[in-house]
């Protein structure tokens, strides 16, 4: 133990000053008698006739002695150095992915790593200084270059797990820029190493520590979940992985909108993956959930959700005086609802999500997004007449890759297109050729329009296995999903919802959250609250209804799956953290609190006992509480009673004799006065 202020020892100089007190102190004697009615002079308080006297050994006097020591200590601020693991400026980057939820380390691995964070803040020195990142997908700053614990231990405790991946790269790259112009920082990770590998090991400008955090536990996991049609029935597929070092049968359960289809089971052998199937399914399925029934370390990855054909459905009016081709490309859309109509019969009513008309233009054009293919010469504002364009090279325009994803143009071979089209300024050449755009498509007031120049019949196009590739990259564009592909989306993933024809308001709804508006305005913004696995439903509302869409959030991770810690980080020369602190400076706890509140007992006890002492001499021996002693004196025989009662009347004679002494004597002078 060290002193932070010795100088304060001078204080010391009270101890001999009590003692000081306590030799001058009266010196009174205790004297027991019958009454107090002769002894009333005895009583009074008399200065002792010898101020110093021999030093009497009382509980008070040591008390006083001991409370006046701990008053000195306590002003000298008595310390213990204890070593610290960390010292002077640290980093500290909590992990905060996916595989810190699990429990094999009660009661979480992330709970883990804060209580492992927290004693290193109790262990800072006056002169330390610390900053906590989480570390998740996109890592956070909890708190920058801070000594004060009580606010580094609040910042710490609001940090939270989340269901990502961790990037440890973008996480030291935050490091690097918070420790610019210190030259003593040093890095502490505190995880189980689940970090996204990167290209090549990092590299960091300081030390770095690992604070290794989890065990070896098994675990199995969902890896996938998507349906399909067989042989025109409905079936759900499954992806489970064992990441354990046994074999294991794992039971999974299926819900299609709610409802148990079945449990099946899995015999998986260690560190394997396998797949199961459920069918046939009714055919109006829109959700489907696995759920698998195991009790291991890690849950989030036994739960997944699928969206079945498509996660909103449209209506498509198609005008034409007879197209096979382009009926049978619209007919294997699953995503939309196909009504059929000739330009004689065409009117223009009914809401229509898309209409699609084929060698015809209306004279009034309908709601919604629309499809000219070979429109008139003359008839529409894009055409121009003029005579027919032989085409000899066909290439792809700008800003087309979603409209032409895996279509192939080098197959197709166009005969000749009518007349020549002029794109409007809000539109983009999708195929072009160097006459003239064969495709072009644009989007003003949230309407979707495309053109394609040519007739089909004039083509080899609806013969090749990429036209109905096109027309479904076509409707999708028109009619698309709240997100691109098959609408799983990985956790934290920002999502943008594409706008449904005509919608003027969209809302996301998060698992057991409320709604959130995304648009207006529009185009709509990023939907940024993504980390919570489930089904988010996407309500877009346009004049006269409400479209219902939805995405869903899985894990799908098998690196936050194996639940073996990593052995080290990707980062070179890093080490496994010291936990003894042997490396680091050490730092100082200060022990003075300690000691003031025994102070406080000793003061306490004293005061007692100095009032306790007071009062007991204060009384008389009469009116003191029975003691063995008081007892045998207040046991006096009546002769002793009787003494004093006697003694008590010759003080009334002596008085009267007085009285009497002095009449006579009065009396005497005037006799010898007469």
């Amino acid at each position: 133990m060290s002193l932070l202020i010795p100088a304060a020892l001078a204080f010391s100089i009270i101890i001999p000053i009590i003692l000081l007190l306590y030799f001058m102190r009266p010196k009174r004697q205790e004297r027991v008698v019958s009454s107090t009615l002769l002894w009333r002079q005895a009583l009074q308080d008399l200065q002792a006739s010898r101020p110093w006297q021999r030093l009497r050994i009382t509980p008070l006097l040591l008390l006083q002695v001991l409370a006046a020591i701990v008053i000195v200590l306590v002003l000298a601020r008595p310390a213990i150095f204890i070593r610290s693991p960390i010292g002077g400026d640290t980093i500290i980057i909590l992990q905060a992915s996916a595989s810190m939820q699990a429990a094999d380390v009660p009661p979480s691995r992330f709970e883990e790593a804060k209580s492992l964070i927290a004693d290193l803040i109790d262990g800072l020195g006056p002169g330390d200084h610390l900053s906590i990142i989480a570390m998740a997908r996109t890592p956070q700053v909890v708190i920058a270059s801070s000594s004060d614990k009580n606010q580094l231990t609040v910042a710490l405790q609001r940090a939270k797990v989340t269901n990502q991946d961790a990037d440890l790269e973008q996480a030291l790259s935050l490091s690097t820029s918070l420790a610019a112009g210190h030259s003593d920082e040093q890095l502490v990770v505190v995880g189980d190493g689940h970090v996204l590998p990167p290209d090549q090991a990092l590299v960091a400008p300081f030390p770095v520590h690992y604070l290794q955090v989890g065990t070896d536990a098994p675990n199995v996991a969902l890896l996938a979940l998507a349906s399909q049609t067989i042989q025109s029935h409905l079936v759900a597929l499954a992806q489970i992985a064992n990441y354990s070092h046994q074999q294991r049968s794992i039971p999974v359960e299926l819900y299609a909108d709610g409802k148990l289809v079945s449990v099946q089971t899995a015999a998986l052998a260690a560190g394997a993956s396998g797949a199961l199937q459920w069918g046939p399914l009714p055919p109006t399925t829109r959700f489907l959930h696995a759920h698998i029934i195991s009790q291991d370390a890690m849950t989030v990855d036994h739960e997944a959700w699928a969206i079945v054909g498509g996660s909103m459905h449209g209506r498509v009016l198609l005008v034409t005086r007879g197209n096979s081709f382009l009926e049978a490309a619209l007919r294997i859309q699953p995503n939309i609802d196909l009504l059929e109509t000739t330009p004689d019969k065409y009117v223009n009513a009914g809401n229509f999500d898309l209409t699609v008309f084929d060698g015809f233009v209306p004279s009034n054009l309908p709601a919604g997004n629309i499809f000219f293919i070979d429109p008139p010469a003359g008839s529409y504002i894009f055409g121009k007449s003029g005579p027919e364009i032989n085409i000899s090279h066909i290439s792809m325009g700008s800003d087309s890759q979603a409209l032409l994803n895996q279509v192939d143009l080098s197959s197709i071979h166009v005969l000749h297109v009518s007349h020549q089209i002029t794109p409007a300024s809000w539109m983009q050449s999708v195929i072009v050729t160097p006459a003239t755009p064969l495709l072009i498509a644009g989007e003003k007031d949230n309407r979707r329009m495309a053109v394609l120049s040519f007739n089909l019949h004039d083509s080899d196009l609806p013969l090749q296995p990429t036209f109905p590739i096109l027309i479904y990259n076509l409707v999708n564009w028109f009619l698309p999903s709240p997100v691109p592909g098959n609408g799983q989306i990985a956790p934290d993933t920002p999502v943008t919802i594409q706008a449904w024809p005509g919608a003027k308001r969209i809302t996301i709804t998060a698992p057991g959250q409320q709604p959130v508006t995304v648009a207006p305005p529009f185009p709509a913004t990023a939907f940024n609250q993504t980390d919570k696995t489930g089904i988010y439903n996407v309500t877009q509302s346009t004049l006269d209804q409400q479209r219902n869409g939805a995405f869903a959030i899985n894990l799908f991770d098998p690196l936050q799956s194996r639940l073996a810690p990593a052995a080290l980080l990707p980062i070179s020369h890093s080490t496994l953290f010291d936990s003894g602190g042997t490396a680091v400076p050490r730092s100082v706890r200060e022990i003075w609190p300690w000691i003031a509140a025994f102070l406080l007992l000793v003061l306490c006890a004293e005061w007692w006992l100095f009032s306790r002492n007071y009062t007991m001499r204060g009384v008389s021996t009469l009116e003191r509480p029975a003691s063995a002693q008081q007892a045998r004196i207040a046991g006096y025989s009546k002769k002793s009673q009787q003494f004093a009662a006697i003694a008590t009347i010759q003080n009334q004679l002596a008085t009267q004799y007085r009285v009497m002494r002095k009449r006579v004597t009065r009396m005497t002078k005037r006799l010898k006065g007469m």
